[in-house]
């Protein structure tokens, strides 16, 4: 069975932490960054079980203040981008502080935060929590057992990704166990999701289906410049930085939109239509 319009994945991380090494591993590549910053990328990984075959579209985040994903993420807005996702991947580095471990924590949380305002208590995303390899030696030598445990409170799989091999029931470790979790996955999309209807107006107008990227682009990416005020700056002129600042996160949201809109082609028409007319009716209060 072929699965045409597959949920999406979403890989995140704090900068560094690791996501395209771990995306290359599984996929057998990943996408090179573009502004020094992995957020925003895409990606496709082509995944073939005796039950079905499809190309899962991955996007990438980062994250770089816990409290400001939390606040983006949580906001109503981001339901539209949460429920399309099957599961999410979470990379860490191994702790070497305390404080290193608190932020794994906080950051698990604030995920399980956002899946649980957006699809309460019946999300069924896949959710692994990864730990990636440290240059630095780690010296919170931690039990499996108890990092299984503190992964599991906030609803993630912990895995080693360092791992090989098979633990002491059989079962895959490291990449192997990634992969086996994402097979498993569900990953029909849902069907009858209220995006919100908008009725009047032309719903393949303003950009047609290129709308309907945009709109998910936004939501997903966009939400956390509007927070602070992105493109929405009063009195004075902008200095040199500020505009060559502006004019470069404005090219990355192209780059994103660009991105969405190739993961989008698969989409059935009843969907695509269902996003472009919210898309166009969005677009158009922006302006």
């Amino acid at each position: 069975m072929e699965i045409k319009n597959p949920r999406r994945v979403l890989a995140l991380g704090a900068p560094e932490s690791g996501v395209l090494k771990l995306l290359s591993d599984l996929t057998g590549s990943a996408p090179e960054p573009t502004s020094g910053s992995a957020a925003g990328l895409s990606h496709e990984w082509i995944l073939e079980t005796k039950y079905y075959t499809t190309t899962l579209p991955i996007w990438v985040d980062e994250i770089t203040d816990i409290a400001e994903w939390r606040t983006a993420f949580t906001a109503s807005e981001a339901r539209e981008v949460i429920v399309v996702l099957g599961a999410w991947i979470y990379c860490f580095r191994k702790p070497v502080t305390t404080a290193d471990l608190s932020v794994i924590k906080d950051t698990m949380q604030a995920i399980a935060d956002a899946i649980e305002r957006a699809c309460g208590f019946s999300g069924d995303q896949v959710c692994l929590a990864v730990a990636m390899p440290q240059s630095t030696t780690p010296y919170l030598d931690m039990p499996s057992e108890e990092w299984e445990g503190l992964c599991t409170d906030s609803g993630f799989e912990y895995v080693d990704f360092e791992k090989t091999g098979k633990n002491e029931f059989g079962e895959p470790t490291g990449v192997h166990r990634i992969r086996e979790a994402l097979e498993a996955g569900e990953w029909e999309s849902a069907e009858g999701l209220d995006f919100g209807s908008d009725d009047d107006g032309d719903e393949e107008g303003f950009g047609g289906f290129a709308a309907e990227e945009a709109e998910m682009n936004m939501e997903l990416f966009g939400m956390k410049d509007a927070l602070h005020g992105f493109g929405d700056k009063e009195g004075g002129e902008q200095t040199a930085e500020e505009e060559a600042k502006e004019v470069e996160e404005l090219e990355v949201m192209m780059r994103k939109m660009i991105a969405i809109k190739e993961m989008g082609e698969g989409m059935e028409e009843s969907e695509r239509k269902r996003f472009a007319a919210k898309a166009v009716n969005d677009l158009m209060k922006d302006l």
